[in-house]
């Protein structure tokens, strides 16, 4: 049933990962029809307490989602997960919107250089990465060493990897070429840029939940001497210090690799690359001074 599920999806990816990981060692054992509320809950409940409010959101609507198509398919007569909203998982999340100012992420960037034993320095360069290039975080802790061409300044995102489903060609500044080369040594010849370095292995690459769970655990201990974030308001900074720099709003939308509408959204997957470029340096300086 779940294969059926997922060819129902967009991106089948996301709610499959959460099922393995949170959701199968609550109930996964279970007949479908065995399973109840309680099990909902618990699982939910879990989640929630780990802090991750935004998965625990999605583990619920995916759990509504899987047992309504059960009921479909005549597999059960009730769905265990309807009763419970977001005040029982996640809650009301903040907004996307955030972004972080360059007086925030100086004062972030101080935090990550003092608490260095806990925010690793592939955390860093990742998290430097997400402002300097503004893509999203599965894009870069998924990204292969073959889909760089160094040489070029280039970094090729392939559409089957992209949540557009369109491939872009991403052009890296210095500093971020700089970066990658560290990270190039830093992994030890594996085919990923952020490998997994964790005995036990379910991704060739770092956990979608690394980056996350380093940054809310400086938020646990009151480290973080900034308002909340997540690693999504990373990629908005980005597009905020864009427009702060005077990019063009279409050229800014192309840097996240969003589509556009009209006429200009007929574009390939070189479609202004000198623009970007040279958008992306600037982006690249502001925060090289933080970072470095």
């Amino acid at each position: 049933m779940r294969k059926a599920f997922e060819k129902r999806l967009k991106h089948p990816n996301i709610p499959r990962r959460i099922y393995t990981k949170d959701l199968a060692p609550y109930f996964g054992g279970l007949a479908i029809e065995k399973v109840n509320p309680r099990d909902i809950r618990g699982a939910i409940q879990r989640i929630a307490q780990s802090d991750r409010p935004s998965i625990a959101n999605d583990a619920l609507m995916y759990c509504k989602q899987l047992f309504r198509h059960a009921i479909k398919l005549d597999l059960r007569t009730s769905n265990p997960a309807e009763a419970f909203n977001v005040s029982d998982a996640g809650g009301v999340e903040q907004s996307r919107s955030r972004a972080l100012s360059l007086e925030e992420l100086e004062k972030v960037y101080q935090c990550l250089r003092e608490n260095s034993d806990q925010f690793t320095r592939d955390n860093y360069l990742a998290f430097s990465l997400l402002l300097c290039l503004g893509v999203r975080k599965g894009e870069l802790i998924a990204a292969k060493w073959a889909e760089f061409d160094l040489k070029e300044a280039l970094w090729h995102i392939p559409q089957e990897r992209s949540k557009t489903g369109r491939g872009i060609t991403v052009p890296l500044s210095p500093i971020v070429i700089e970066w990658l080369k560290e990270l190039q040594i830093r992994a030890f010849g594996s085919d990923y840029v952020f490998p997994n370095r964790r005995a036990s292995k379910r991704f060739g690459h770092i956990s979608p939940d690394t980056l996350n769970a380093a940054i809310q655990k400086l938020f646990r201990k009151d480290k973080m001497p900034v308002p909340h974030f997540t690693v999504h308001n990373l990629r908005r900074t980005c597009r905020s210090l864009l427009a702060s720099n005077g990019v063009a709003g279409h050229i800014a939308e192309r840097c996240l690799n969003h589509k556009l509408k009209g006429v200009e959204g007929i574009y390939d997957r070189y479609d202004y690359l000198d623009e970007r470029r040279e958008a992306l340096e600037m982006i690249a300086k502001n925060i090289e001074l933080l970072a470095v």
